[in-house]
Formats: structure tokens, sequence, C-alpha cells
């Protein structure tokens, strides 16, 4: 097989990568055959290879343990790759259905220190070098995706309405950002991607806590804020459009990355579903973290922002209104609530989209 390999050209390479079925190509070779295919025929053949065929490679190797051979051959293709093509290798790295991503693979998988400082390194300087225009949109699950804890306005586990439209309209990758617990192996993970595939959460990163974390407030907001420090780490070159609520620390958590990250965050919103205390809330304030009451609320204040369009603000609008009228409440008193709620945030969009 080597002795093909060597003789293909970089197009025929990368069909081969592209359908050799890794990775269970890898676990069918001997780890002799192994390193002979990454150091014969992968990394002296960097350049030929396609951004795709590299982030295969690099998902491949991540799959059971990384032995040296292995996280060399990561950091020699991560640190070949630049400008755009690295964010498109990092996303590739970072999409799939299971815990397999990005900072797995960076802050547990690789275990030599200096290839993870070489390879974060490279992303800070390339983050500077080429600034995506795309956001990352880095939200909390629980009360702000769907209700679940302190939000008792909706039955248990909806979706909010005009949630999933929103991320759609706002074109970017679906980071969510819990202390809520998590496992090396990724089992708890699973479960979380399958309950929100069926709620029609398909594309995202996971960025999870601890066991502890999930029960002790400021354990909770340590962990996030460690998450948010690494995903930072990871996509430097691209904003970030956070979302939280205000059923636990969000405020706060919110307010410290608008202060601490400036720019990088282009806007910052706290769904309220739990009325704050003022000082909670002049903290908000003096760090621009808007509050909203329904996602269409939400998204004109991204409009304002100049982060959505106008018609990609009608489309929010018009699926949230849809959105609504699907969902079962227990009694027509709550329904009327919402649909009133929804209405004076549908009222104030059309408002502004009728100024020139």
């Amino acid at each position: 097989m080597l002795s093909q390999l060597r003789e293909m050209n970089g197009e025929a390479l990368n069909e081969w990568i592209g359908a050799a079925g890794f990775p269970k190509l890898f676990n069918s070779l001997r780890t002799s055959a192994e390193k002979a295919l990454l150091h014969e025929v992968v990394r002296p053949r960097i350049a030929e290879l396609s951004v795709h065929s590299r982030g295969i490679l690099i998902k491949a190797m991540q799959v059971g343990p990384t032995y040296y051979h292995r996280e060399k051959a990561i950091r020699d293709l991560m640190l070949a790759t630049h400008g755009h093509e690295l964010t498109i290798l990092k996303r590739h790295i970072d999409r799939g259905q299971d815990h397999r991503d990005l900072a797995q693979l960076l802050f547990h998988d690789i275990d030599r220190s200096d290839y993870r400082k070489q390879i974060l390194d490279h992303i800070q300087r390339e983050g500077r070098l080429h600034p995506c225009s795309e956001v990352r949109i880095v939200t909390d699950l629980d009360d702000t995706i769907y209700c679940n804890w302190a939000d008792k306005r909706f039955p248990p586990k909806t979706v909010y309405p005009g949630v999933l439209q929103l991320h759609q309209e706002l074109r970017g990758d679906l980071v969510v950002l819990t202390g809520r617990v998590g496992d090396r192996a990724g089992i708890l993970e699973r479960r979380y991607r399958q309950r929100l595939g069926i709620l029609g959460v398909k594309e995202l990163t996971i960025l999870t806590g601890t066991l502890v974390h999930q029960f002790v407030h400021p354990w909770i907001f340590s962990k996030k804020w460690a998450n948010l420090e690494r995903h930072y780490r990871l996509f430097p070159e691209m904003r970030i459009v956070m979302f939280g609520d205000t059923g636990q620390a969000d405020p706060e958590f919110l307010s410290k990355a608008a202060r601490h990250y400036g720019v990088q965050v282009a806007k910052a919103l706290l769904h309220n579903v739990k009325e704050l205390p003022p000082a909670r809330r002049a903290l908000c304030d003096q760090s621009g973290v808007s509050l909203f009451d329904t996602y269409v609320g939400a998204a004109l204040q991204l409009y304002r922002a100049k982060l959505l369009g106008p018609e990609k603000l009608e489309r929010v609008m018009q699926a949230a209104l849809d959105d609504l009228h699907r969902i079962v409440f227990p009694a027509s008193i709550m329904r009327q609530a919402r649909l009133k709620e929804l209405q004076q945030d549908l009222e104030l969009a059309e408002e502004a989209l009728k100024r020139p």
C-alpha cells in the first residue's frame, strides 16, 4: 500500500484519504504500519493535502490513544495550515457527533506540552493576522435554548420560540457553554447531544463542567469562564455573540466577558426569565449586556447592532410566531401571556423595519 501511495499525485492522494474509511483504517493497521504511513506518506506531502484531508486525518488520530507519532503528525498538519484554511480545519475538528472536538484534542488528547504550546501559539498568530468576519454563537443551555430551570412560563423542555431560527440566521458555529456535568469518555455529552438533536439542535460544540460544578454557582461560574478562555484561545480570529439567562450566574458571567474581551464580544444578551435585583441589572447596563424577553427581541437587538439584516429579522419573527403556535400549554392563560409578550416584540421589530 505504501508504495502505491507514494506514486499517487496530490489529487489522487486526497481522493484516497477521502475514501479510505478513517478511522477504521488506522484501527486495522499495526502500530508500525500506521507510523510508516504517517512518516513516509503524510508528513513529506503535507503541502499537497487539502484542508479536508488534513481534517480527516486529525479526526481519525483523535480516536483511541494519541501516541507520540500521532501527536507529532497532528502538530505538523496544524502548523502547516494558515489563514482562513486554518479556521476551516479547526471547524472540521470541532464538528461531529461526539465529544471529540478541538478543545478535547488540544487540552486533553495531546499530552506533550511543547506540541500543545506550538499549536496554540500558531493559532494565536494566525488569528491576529487573519481576522474572520463570521461570528461564533456562545450560549448557555438551560433557560436559554430551552426551558429547564428557573423559567416557569413554558412547559418543561420547551425550545424557546425563534431561538433555532435566530441561530441559523446568524450563520455562526454554535457553542454550548455550560457548567453541566461532563466526563472524559463523553458518555454524558453524547446524551446531551441526543436530547438536543430531538429538540432540533443539530451541529454544535459542547463545553461542559464537572460533577461538582453542576450544583454550586461559584464553581459553575469558574468552570464556564475557564471554558470561555479556552474557546478564545482556539478561535481568536472570530468575534462571539453570547446568550445567557437571568436565572443563575449568567449576568455576572456575560458582564465579565464583555468587559474582559471588549470588541471580541460582538453582542451579549440575557434571556429575561427572572427579575434581576437593581445591583445586578446595573452591572449588566454598565457592561453593555442587554436583556430580552423573546427571541424576536434578541433578534431586534442584533439587527440594531448590524449583526442581522432585515430579511433575517423577518424570518426570525415568523419562525417565533410559528413555534409559539405549536407549543401545547397546560392552560390557555399561559399561552395568552406568552403571545402578548411576543406580540410586543413583533410590533417593535416591525416599527424598526419601517425606518430607513
